[in-house]
């Protein structure tokens, strides 16, 4: 017979179990402080391309077999559901859970040993019902209660289903207040004990969650966010991650046979390509986020689902509907339990009476389904089989702050989105940035690849052979790194339209550098210096220049598939008028101090603008961008401020007086130019940027190629109003026509047509 202890002991039992308690909860937050540096710390982001390499090789090895059985799970970007092998070792898993589960029950002890309760919000008019069932493992349904106390949470209202519960469940749910319990008569099945909480819910969505999960904070915010931007939207499900830090899954594909694949399974959480907002076929039960007037318009889950393919139910009947199922990567949810592959073996006969079922009911359906014999999972992961695949090769993300060109390829990327294409951007140039700031300007639904660069390219385009139309590469350089796998590997690209967009003809920068440097090249090594970067466009379906005169240049050497695409602008006059501004602006990425840009500005702060200061003493001048260059950095002196970062130019557009763009060398055409004109601003320039932008006749910007003449004309326009109302009237003119949105996404459709 168990000794109960006497009434002086619970004190002493309780002071025990709270000390447990603090230790265990350092101990918590230290491994998760220490997991948090391992996952943000350089060597870690660093390394993913090993690690990524490493999965890829893995998965090639599933993906490229035929003759591997059908349900096989693989490491990498996918695995199948219904699976009869499962590539990842158990045991490591079940003793993290283990781990996990006794420092839970030490929470749960601590409670149900006390007058404490576990307190939530009550909303007289929520916006959100959270629906959990509790499945038997209270630890669990604790950890899983303590992650709906966030601010996120404070209009919605938790219901949680007592579903015939007992022992430490039951003591637990006693202790909660704030909540909605409610009781069934009998024990039911997920599918209706849910339907039964929809019943008693107020809530404009519903929010389903398994009792094992811990949702992330800001995951239902997100969630929401994302379920309020489009209508048609009929559910939103996140992230899954594991409890042994790898992914569970990232949505859900379901095969023609009624099969399922959980994306993602057994892989690294945070690689790129479960980063990026997709739609998806279905959803874990783990996190399911749905309006209430989706729910009763679809009917809720089919209660004769009773375990298995009830959510895949719901969601099939939501495309039924016309309505979309979105992954959003920012809903994250931590799973506790010891994922457990389903084997279409003879221990999980209610799984696949289950399968059967749904492949009857939704016959018609699945008849439009991809099969899962020798597809491209890549592709099978994006529900809208509609949409063109096309890959984008460029150096980096193109936030518009970086300048050297990426702005334009901000501006080309947003209109092939325009055009029904899913876009897959891979940068070549490793750089560490955070996902916050990937995404801080960029398109959610973009597949950015970062991380992975130039080492990566061949098993990249390997593992994803078949999944794009299109190629579009950008800049020499890219372009060689793309040949050099098309020799090797011709295969590969067969049918595949291959668009390349020179960005700027470069050979002329080179030429005109050697020229200022004043040690010009001669003739034969100008001719043989452009045709070698003409002889890159050769295996180009179609070639993109960003002028006429350079498309004139690869049309003399024989390329005849050629065509120009500009700058998009929309013309955007910041409102300070003349004399309330004051200062020059320059604004411009410096690499190096003999890039366009660094000569720029050695020559304006050595040579113009002490000439200016000899007229104006009380000038300033502002320079804007990442500077990279010790030499323009010690130049810097009275009278002139740097800003190295600045994602938003307005202000700076507002308040200065005069642009200056003093370029002495340069390809393509200058995009600084055309955005302070498209702000408002008059520039005064060089010749060579006058005829890069045809502006050379009747030019609404001031141009001048010595000091002195460049200092004169930045005193002029600076100091006679009249001479700078009519530069900035005339240039926002040019640019609303020239640089016009509509006519830069009609150019694009052309191109992607294979017209342009």
């Amino acid at each position: 017979m168990t000794k109960m202890p006497r009434p002086g002991e619970y004190a002493d039992l309780i002071k025990s179990l709270r000390r447990q308690l603090e230790a265990t909860e350092l101990e918590v937050a230290k491994q998760k402080w220490l997991v948090n540096k391992l996952l943000t710390s350089f060597s870690w982001r660093l390394t993913r391309p090993i690690r990524w390499m490493a999965n890829q090789v893995r998965s090639l090895r599933c993906w490229v077999k035929p003759s591997l059985p059908k349900g096989t799970i693989c490491k990498g970007e996918a695995a199948i559901g219904n699976a009869t092998e499962l590539d990842v070792d158990p045991a490591p898993q079940a003793e993290l859970a283990s781990r996990f589960t006794d420092h839970q029950r030490i929470f749960l002890r601590a409670l149900l040993s006390s007058s404490a309760v576990v307190r939530f919000p009550n909303s007289d008019s929520p916006e959100v019902s959270v629906i959990l069932i509790p499945l038997g493992r209270a630890e669990l349904t604790l950890a899983c209660l303590r992650s709906l106390e966030g601010p996120s949470f404070k209009l919605a209202e938790i219901i949680v289903i007592d579903n015939v519960s007992s022992g430490e469940t039951l003591r637990l749910l006693e202790r909660i207040e704030g909540a909605r319990i409610v009781k069934t008569n009998e024990k039911k099945s997920l599918s209706s004990a849910s339907n039964e909480g929809v019943q008693q819910s107020r809530g404009q969505y519903l929010l389903f969650v398994i009792d094992d999960a811990e949702l992330l904070v800001d995951s239902l915010a997100s969630a929401l966010e994302t379920l309020k931007e489009s209508p048609d939207t009929g559910v939103v499900c996140g992230r899954v991650i594991r409890f042994d830090s790898l992914l569970e899954e990232a949505g859900t594909i379901i095969w023609s046979d009624a099969t399922y694949l959980q994306y993602g399974f057994g892989d690294d959480p945070f690689a790129p390509m479960y980063m990026f907002r997709r739609e998806v076929d279905s959803c874990s039960a783990a996190f399911m986020l749905t309006p209430r007037t989706v729910w009763q318009r679809v009917g809720g889950f089919d209660e004769t689902f009773v375990s298995a393919y009830y959510v895949e139910d719901y969601c099939a009947r939501v495309w039924e509907h016309g309505l979309r199922i979105i992954y959003d990567p920012n809903a994250i949810i931590l799973r506790h339990g010891v994922p457990e592959p389903v084997s279409s073996g003879n221990g999980n006969d209610v799984h696949r009476e289950q399968r059967e079922m749904f492949g009857k009911k939704h016959l018609r359906l699945l008849t439009d389904q991809l099969s899962r014999d020798n597809v491209v999972v890549a592709k099978a992961r994006i529900r809208n089989r509609k949409k063109t695949h096309l890959l984008f090769l460029e150096d980096r993300v193109p936030h518009a702050w970086l300048g050297v060109g990426l702005p334009r390829t901000r501006s080309i990327l947003l209109s092939i989105l325009k055009q029904n294409y899913f876009v897959t951007f891979y940068p070549l140039n490793v750089v560490d940035e955070e996902w916050s700031s990937v995404y801080s300007d960029m398109p959610a639904d973009v597949e950015f690849m970062v991380g992975l660069g130039r080492p990566a390219l061949e098993i990249f385009l390997n593992n994803r052979r078949g999944e794009y139309e299109t190629i579009f590469v950008s800049r020499p350089h890219n372009m060689i790194s793309l040949r050099s796998v098309i020799a090797k590997n011709p295969d590969w690209f067969r049918n595949v339209k291959l668009v390349y967009d020179t960005e700027a003809l470069f050979a002329s920068r080179e030429i005109s550098r050697r020229r200022l440097e004043g040690s010009p090249l001669s003739e034969e090594q100008c001719r043989r210096l452009i045709e070698e970067e003409v002889a890159l466009a050769s295996v180009a379906d179609l070639v993109i220049c960003v002028s006429e005169p350079e498309r004139a240049v690869f049309r003399m050497h024989g390329i005849e598939h050629v065509t120009v695409l500009g700058h998009a602008m929309v013309p955007k006059p910041t409102p300070l008028p003349f004399e309330q501004r004051k200062g020059f602006l320059f604004v411009g990425t410096i690499h190096e101090g003999l890039s366009p840009n660094g000569d720029s500005i050695v020559w304006f702060l050595t040579e113009i603008f002490p000439r200016i200061r000899e007229k104006l003493s009380y000038v300033t001048a502002t320079i804007v961008g990442a500077n990279n260059s010790e030499k323009i950095g010690k130049l810097a002196g009275s009278g002139v401020s740097a800003i190295a970062h600045a994602k938003d130019l307005t202000d700076l557009y507002n308040s200065a007086r005069v642009f200056v763009a003093p370029t002495r060398y340069a390809a393509g055409i200058p995009y600084k130019v055309h955005e302070a004109a498209a702000y408002g601003l008059p520039v005064v320039a060089t010749s060579l940027l006058a005829n890069q932008l045809g502006w050379q006749y009747a030019p609404p910007i001031a141009v001048a190629d010595d000091a002195d003449s460049f200092a004169k004309k930045c005193v002029e326009i600076y100091t006679d109003k009249a001479a700078w109302s009519e530069l900035r009237i005339s240039a926002l003119r040019r640019v609303q026509v020239e640089c016009s949105l509509e006519s830069f996404d009609h150019r694009v459709k052309e191109i992607l047509a294979g017209s342009g």
